[in-house]
C-alpha cells in the first residue's frame, strides 16, 4: 500500500496494489475508486483532499487482523466481478441450490462451534 498526498492538484491518493486500473467510479464528486479486471478495488483518490481530510499530509490507518484469521485458507481470496456475473447468470434453481447448500454448511459450521454454542448459552458473557 502507497499512500500519497499531492498538495499542488489537493488529491490523496491511496494505492492497495500494482495491478493495471481497468474501471473507475466517482462517489460524491470527491472519491474516487479504480478497479481491477476482476472488479476489486486497485486505489482510492480523495478530491479535494483539504475539505474531507483534516490533516491530509498525515495519515492514520489501522488493519483488523481478526478478519484475517477468521478466514479460512480456501476461502481467503475474494470473489471477483466475473465470478459474481457468472452466478448471476445460472439458472434461478441452481442459484437456489448453491444458496441452500451455503446456508446448510454454515448450520453445521455453527452447530459444531464450541464458543458459539457457549455463547448462545451465556457461559462466555461475564455481566
Amino acid at each position: 500500500m502507497k499512500i500519497v498526498y499531492d498538495p499542488v492538484v489537493d488529491v490523496l491518493s491511496i494505492l492497495l496494489v500494482l495491478t493495471p486500473t481497468s474501471a473507475s467510479q466517482t462517489f460524491l464528486s470527491d472519491l474516487q475508486i479504480d478497479y481491477d479486471l476482476d472488479g476489486n478495488v486497485v486505489k482510492l483518490e480523495i478530491l479535494n483532499a483539504k475539505e474531507r481530510v483534516n490533516n491530509p499530509q498525515t495519515v492514520e490507518y489501522s488493519v483488523n487482523l481478526t478478519a484475517f484469521e477468521t478466514q479460512s485458507t480456501d476461502d481467503s481470496t475474494p470473489i471477483g466481478i466475473r465470478k459474481r456475473r457468472a452466478f448471476l447468470k445460472l439458472p434461478i434453481a441452481q442459484r437456489r441450490r448453491l444458496l441452500a447448500q451455503q446456508a446448510s454448511d454454515m448450520v453445521d459450521h455453527y452447530q459444531q462451534n464450541t464458543d458459539w454454542k457457549e455463547f448462545l448459552a451465556g457461559d462466555i458473557i461475564d455481566y
